[in-house]
């Protein structure tokens, strides 16, 4: 499955099933030219967090500190769990949406113009989370294709966790997408 050079750094249950080829199906991804302004979706996967999804992440962001990378050292300072990077919530939302509504997110050729991230509290371990789509905005500047949608999450209780404007340079239609997926 996937990218065989990205194996190796596959170390959740979530990760190992996780398809990281994102040339593959693109030809049913959402793209441009089709997606409807105001579209609200509820994404096709739930995430219920666990430590080694914390773990893993944060060691892919290189972060140092004890209280994100030790569990041991985390509960010595009183946390029940290690604590989640903010940029967790990228990795919820990709797993989350997978193939689903805002699956142009995993676009061939998509570029990254800059995100906006708002945070109400942390992600914690034992929480289910659930990620609601909307489609804010598409616009063309400069010959180029964005598409922004926000990615509401929330807990198993109705929690607000955080709140993601995501933010891509895209291919204009399934001609464009055909075409980087095959580069």
């Amino acid at each position: 499955m996937g990218i065989k050079r990205l194996e190796n750094f596959m170390t959740t249950e979530k990760q190992r099933g996780f398809e990281t080829d994102f040339t593959l199906d693109a030809e049913t991804y959402e793209v441009w030219d089709e997606i409807e302004v105001g579209r609200v979706a509820t994404a096709v996967q739930t995430f219920e967090v666990k430590e080694e999804d914390i773990l893993s992440w944060n060691a892919s962001t290189l972060e140092e500190d004890p209280l994100f990378v030790d569990p041991e050292a985390a509960r010595a300072q009183g946390h029940e769990h290690v604590i989640a990077h903010p940029l967790f919530a990228v990795q919820i939302a990709f797993y989350c949406i997978e193939k689903g509504p805002g699956n142009w997110l995993r676009s061939p050729g998509a570029r990254n113009p800059g995100q906006k991230l708002v945070f109400y509290e942390p992600f914690r371990v034992g929480e289910v989370i659930t990620m609601t789509t909307t489609t804010v905005d598409k616009w063309v500047r400069r010959d180029k294709h964005y598409l922004q949608d926000r990615y509401d999450y929330h807990n198993q209780e109705g929690t607000l966790k955080a709140i993601w404007y995501a933010t891509l340079i895209v291919p204009p239609n399934r001609a464009e997408v055909a075409r980087f997926a095959a580069i």
